[in-house]
C-alpha cells in the first residue's frame, strides 16, 4: 500500500494540533514555551495507521448525528465550528467571534457529543461495535490498559462534555481486540490516545463545565491574590458572583486561571479542602497536566477584551476581529472619557453606573495580572500606563470630596497601586499614581491629615480593617520613597551630563512644594522626613503586626548535621496584610539607607567618621535583609509571596555569602514553581551581578 509522508511539524506541535514553523533544529513555538523541542519524525505512515494521518490527508466531512438535550438527532460535523461557534483559531489567537459564547443555551453546552469517527479501515475491513454508554463508573483508566485504540477510524466514540470525568471515552472493540494489540503498535496507540484527549480538551473550551472549573479555581486560588488588603474579599467573593451577568468578567477569570494553570503545568493545590474525601466535579479537570492551558487562556483573554470593548461602547460598535487590539486600560480610559463627555454626565452615586464601573475596573485588574504572570519586572511599569488618567476621571465623577470610593473601586485601586510602585522600583521611574494627590488617596480609604501625614486610625470604613488600613498607608509611604529614588536617579543623571534638573509642577495643581515632588532636589531633609514618617508608622502599627512564631536559626531536621541551620530566621505572621506590611516596611527602609543624599553641612567630617557611618548603614541593612528573608522563609500566604519578588531581588543585591544567595534563588524559584509568576529574569540578573562582583 502506498505510504504518505508524515506531518512536517515537530512532535510536540503535532501532538497538540498546533501550527509549527518547522524551524530546525528546534521550532520557535517550543522555544517560546520554554520546553525542549522533541524534533521531527522523518518516517512514513500508512493511511490506515492512525486517525491523525487520516484527518490530515483525507479530511472527514460527512455529517454525523448528535443527540441533543431533547433526545432528537441533529447533524454535526467535526470539520465545522459547530461545537463552539465563538471560538475560531488561526495559530493561537482567535481571529473572529462569529457568535457570543454565552448565547448558547446551557442545554447545548452540556449536550452529550457523540462523535463518530468512521472511515473505511482498509487494513482490517471490520466494523467495531459500539460499547454502551452505561459503562460502569468503577472502570477507571488504570483498569483499562489493554483497551487503548489501535486506530480511531472505525470506532464510535461517546464523550459526555457535561460529565467528562466519570470514565474514559468509551470505544467499542470486537473480541479480537480484547485479546490485546500487537506490541509493535503500542507507540501508535498511545499517540492516537493523546490526540483524542487533545481533541476532547479543545471541544471543552467554553463549555459549562470548563468555565465552572476555572471560575472555582479563580475564586479559591487566585482571587485572594487580589484581596491582600481587603478583608471583605471583593475579588474572591463578589467578583465570581458578578461574573454570572458580566461576560467580560467571566472570561477574564477564565483567562487568568487557565494561564496560571499552564504556568504550574496543570497542578492544583487543594490546601484546606481535605485529603480523604473525594473532590467535587467542579474541582477536577481531565488530563489537566497535558491540557494546553496557554491556548485556552489566550482565547479567553481575547473573548474578555472583545466583550469589554463592546460593552464599553454601549453596544453600538461591532466586535473587532483584529489581532492588535487596545489594552484593557486604554479601553477603560476611552469609555470613561465618553461617559464624562455626555451632556447629562455620570455620577458614581448612580447605582447602575457604579456597578458597571466596578465590573469593568475589576476585569481590567484581572487581565493585567494575566499579562504580568510571565512578564519581566522591568516591563511591569508599561502595562500600567494610563492608571493615573483612569482614577482622575473617577475622581471627577465623584461629586463630593467627603465620600470615599465604593468597595469595588477601592479594591481595584490598591491592586493597581501595589503593582505601580513595585514596577516603578525595578527601573527607578516615577510612579503613575501621584502620592501628592492626597484627595485621591483619601478617597481610596486611608487617613491623611492636613499636613499630608498618614495616621493609623480605627477606620469607620466597613470594607477596610485596621490591618488593611495600616498596610495601605505603608503603600502610600512606599510611593513617596520610590518617587524619591526616581528623583535621585534623575538628579545623578543631570549631574553627569551637566544639565539642570527639569522642574515640573505638581500634578495636583498645588503651588506648595512637598517632599516627593519632582520639582525639588532630593536632599537630606527630605530623606529624614521620609525616615521619620516610616518610624511613626511602625510605632503606631497595631499589635497584630507582630509575628506569632519566630525561630532565629531554623535547622533542616531531615539532616543530621548541625551545620545545616539557616543564616536567616523564620518568621510567621497570622494575617497576610501584616506579613506583607512588615516585609515592605523593611524593604523601603533598605532603599532609603542605600540612597541617602550627601550632607555637605552635617555629614561626617573625618575619614574615621565616614567609615563609622558606613559600618552603621551596613549593620542596619543586614538586619533588615534578614527580616525580609525571614518572613519569606515562613512561607506566607500566596498573596504575600506574589508581591515579594522585587523585595527579594533588592535583598539579593545586598548579600555576600554563597549560602545566603542560594536561599534567595530558592525562594524566587519556589514562587515560580508554586504560583506560576515568572521569576527567572530576577534570578538571572542576580547571578550576573554576583559573578561581576
Amino acid at each position: 500500500m502506498p505510504g504518505v509522508p508524515s506531518n512536517k511539524a515537530c512532535e510536540r506541535c503535532k501532538k497538540r494540533h498546533l501550527k509549527c514553523d518547522e524551524t530546525r533544529p528546534q521550532c520557535q513555538r517550543c522555544i517560546n514555551a520554554g520546553v525542549e523541542c522533541p524534533g521531527y519524525l522523518q518516517t512514513r505512515k500508512f493511511i490506515d495507521q492512525g486517525a491523525t494521518v487520516r484527518r490530515r490527508y483525507a479530511p472527514y466531512q460527512e455529517s454525523h448525528s448528535k443527540t441533543t438535550s431533547n433526545g432528537h438527532e441533529t447533524a454535526v460535523s467535526l470539520g465545522d465550528s459547530g461545537v463552539n461557534p465563538s471560538l475560531q483559531y488561526r495559530g493561537s489567537v482567535p481571529v473572529s467571534f462569529a457568535k457570543d459564547a454565552t448565547s448558547s443555551e446551557p442545554a447545548r453546552q452540556s449536550t452529550l457529543l457523540r462523535a463518530s469517527f468512521s472511515s473505511s479501515c482498509q487494513s482490517s475491513g471490520r466494523q467495531h461495535a459500539v460499547r454502551p454508554a452505561s459503562f460502569p463508573e468503577d472502570h477507571t483508566r488504570a483498569q483499562m490498559p489493554t483497551q487503548s485504540p489501535e486506530v480511531l477510524g472505525n470506532a464510535r466514540v461517546e464523550v459526555d462534555l457535561e460529565h467528562p470525568f466519570t470514565h474514559d471515552p468509551i470505544i467499542g472493540w470486537d473480541s479480537q481486540h480484547d485479546r490485546g494489540p500487537p506490541a509493535s503498535d503500542i507507540s501508535t496507540r498511545e499517540a492516537d490516545r493523546d490526540d483524542f484527549q487533545n481533541i476532547v480538551s479543545e471541544l471543552m473550551t467554553g463549555t459549562e463545565h470548563e468555565l465552572a472549573f476555572l471560575t472555582r479555581y479563580f475564586a479559591e486560588n487566585l482571587g485572594p491574590w487580589l484581596d491582600l488588603s481587603d478583608a471583605v474579599k471583593f475579588f474572591a467573593v463578589h467578583v465570581p458572583i458578578r461574573a454570572i451577568n458580566c461576560v467580560s468578567l467571566k472570561y477574564a477569570m477564565a483567562a487568568f486561571a487557565a494561564k496560571q494553570l499552564g504556568r504550574v503545568k496543570g497542578v492544583k493545590s487543594h490546601t484546606g479542602r481535605g485529603i480523604l474525601t473525594s473532590p467535587a466535579a467542579s474541582e477536577i479537570y481531565p488530563n489537566s497536566e497535558t491540557v494546553d492551558w496557554f491556548l485556552k487562556g489566550v482565547n479567553y483573554y481575547y473573548l474578555s477584551v472583545s466583550d469589554m470593548s463592546k460593552s464599553a461602547s454601549d453596544g453600538y460598535s461591532s466586535v473587532s476581529t483584529s489581532v492588535v487590539i487596545d489594552s484593557p486600560i486604554e479601553i477603560l480610559k476611552k469609555w470613561l472619557s465618553t461617559q464624562s463627555a455626555k451632556t447629562t454626565g455620570q455620577d458614581l452615586s448612580n447605582g447602575v453606573f457604579l456597578r458597571k464601573v466596578e465590573d469593568i475596573l475589576a476585569t481590567v485588574a484581572i487581565l493585567i495580572y494575566y499579562k504580568l504572570l510571565d512578564t519581566k519586572g522591568e516591563t511591569w511599569h508599561t502595562y500600567l500606563a494610563g492608571t493615573h488618567e483612569v482614577f482622575s476621571a473617577l475622581m471627577q465623577m465623584k461629586r463630593t470630596d467627603t465620600i470615599a470610593f465604593s468597595h469595588g473601586i477601592q479594591a481595584c485601586f490598591w491592586n493597581f497601586a501595589r503593582l505601580d510602585y513595585l514596577g516603578s522600583y525595578y527601573i527607578r521611574a516615577k510612579t503613575h499614581l501621584n502620592p501628592s494627590d492626597t484627595s485621591l488617596w483619601r478617597a481610596a480609604g486611608i487617613s491623611i491629615d492636613e499636613n499630608e501625614k498618614f495616621n493609623i486610625v480605627d477606620t469607620a470604613d466597613p470594607y477596610m480593617s485596621k490591618e488593611d488600613h495600616t498596610f495601605n498607608g505603608l503603600c502610600w509611604l512606599a510611593f513617596k520613597v520610590v518617587n524619591f529614588l526616581a528623583h535621585s536617579k534623575q538628579a545623578q543623571v543631570a549631574q553627569w551630563v551637566g544639565s539642570p534638573i527639569a522642574r515640573t509642577p505638581s500634578s495636583s495643581g498645588s503651588s506648595r512644594a512637598t517632599s516627593v515632588q519632582l520639582s525639588q532636589v532630593p536632599d537630606t531633609n527630605t530623606w529624614l522626613d521620609l525616615c521619620f514618617e516610616l518610624q511613626t508608622w511602625f510605632e503606631g502599627a497595631p499589635e497584630t503586626i507582630r509575628p506569632c512564631v519566630r525561630i532565629e536559626h531554623p535547622r533542616d531536621l531531615s539532616r543530621r548535621s548541625e551545620d545545616h541551620s539557616s543564616p536567616f530566621p523564620e518568621v510567621v505572621h497570622t494575617m497576610a496584610p501584616c506579613a506583607a506590611a512588615m516585609q515592605h516596611y523593611h524593604f523601603v527602609r533598605i532603599a532609603l539607607l542605600l540612597n541617602r543624599p550627601p550632607d555637605v553641612v552635617g555629614g561626617p567630617s573625618t575619614a574615621f567618621d565616614r567609615l563609622q557611618s558606613y559600618r552603621e548603614v551596613t549593620k542596619e541593612v543586614d538586619h533588615r535583609c534578614r527580616e525580609v528573608c525571614g518572613i519569606a522563609l515562613g512561607r506566607p500566604h500566596a498573596e504575600v509571596r506574589i508581591n515579594m519578588i522585587p523585595l527579594l531581588f533588592a535583598v539579593g543585591q545586598c548579600l555576600e555569602m554563597d549560602n545566603e544567595r542560594q536561599i534567595i534563588v530558592d525562594l524566587l524559584r519556589g514562587i515560580e514553581a508554586d504560583l506560576g509568576l515568572a521569576t527567572g529574569y530576577a534570578v538571572e540578573k542576580l547571578q550576573s551581578s554576583w559573578h561581576r562582583g
